[in-house]
């Protein structure tokens, strides 16, 4: 499942989370059933921005980032709160400023509302193992009104990717998770701070033959996969300048529905 994001430092915040949930439970071994519920974090109190204590290396300056807590209290209507360290008493926004309070509560936010489900919201492991398998994408602002990789999007596998493809035009592309993203998305986020997600692009080139890319989205900029586990090929900001540099394979998206 996909989550489109307005605000990149937003999108930032709940990836590092979900990063986090994965490597808590890789540790374990035992996945999300036994992964913590409460998550020792940083907060930038100038920009809203979050480092969790398990995933960072580098000092932060004590001026600029506060240490909090967050828990996991599925017994409670809102189901992440936020402590000051050291006690339960409620973090006091006031050392925020107001940019930073903006994008703190709405991480926040949309951390309660993945949380709510009529059936599983009083299970932790529920909460966890869901916003786990969410991929989170930010829209930029030029992309506002038209998201490239939602559009396009079908939960399907490469066999029924090449039926959906089969009469389109040549040029026709839709986006997917494929089996080789998956895995090459696991083994890059094996040792990263920084969350990688990877997507498949499938689309029917001018020789009518599927073809297929993959695309690796981390720390906000887009990289076409090349065998380079360093990701060092050229750098996109945006899934649309992606697609300028193939626009001679690319002319049109399958639209969802």
């Amino acid at each position: 499942m996909k989550i489109v994001i307005l605000d990149k430092r937003v999108r930032r915040n709940l990836a590092l989370f979900k990063h986090l949930i994965h490597k808590q439970a890789e540790k374990t071994g035992r996945y999300f059933q036994v992964a913590k519920k409460s998550y020792r974090a940083y907060l930038n109190c100038e920009t809203g921005e979050l480092r969790f204590a398990d995933l960072q290396k580098k000092h932060l300056s004590e001026g600029v980032w506060k240490t909090i807590v967050i828990q996991l209290r599925p017994d409670i209507e809102g189901a992440f709160e936020v402590y000051a360290e050291g006690n339960l008493e409620s973090f006091d926004c006031e050392a925020l400023q107001a940019g930073a309070y903006e994008v703190f509560s709405k991480t926040l936010h949309i951390l309660n509302q993945l949380s709510y489900d009529p059936k599983h919201a009083k299970n932790p492991f529920w909460i966890l193992r869901h916003i786990a398998h969410l991929d989170f994408f930010v829209t930029h602002e030029d992309e506002m009104k038209r998201n490239l990789v939602q559009e396009a999007w079908h939960s399907v596998d490469r066999e029924y990717a090449e039926y959906l493809l089969t009469d389109e035009p040549p040029g026709t592309y839709l986006f997917r998770k494929g089996e080789f993203a998956q895995i090459l998305e696991d083994n890059l986020n094996e040792n990263r701070e920084e969350p990688v997600i990877c997507i498949t692009l499938t689309y029917r080139d001018w020789e009518e033959k599927i073809s297929e890319r993959t695309l690796v989205f981390t720390e906000d900029h887009w990289v076409v996969f090349a065998d380079d586990m360093m990701l060092s090929g050229k750098n996109f900001g945006s899934v649309r300048e992606l697609f300028e540099s193939m626009a001679t394979q690319l002319s049109k998206p399958l639209l969802t529905g």
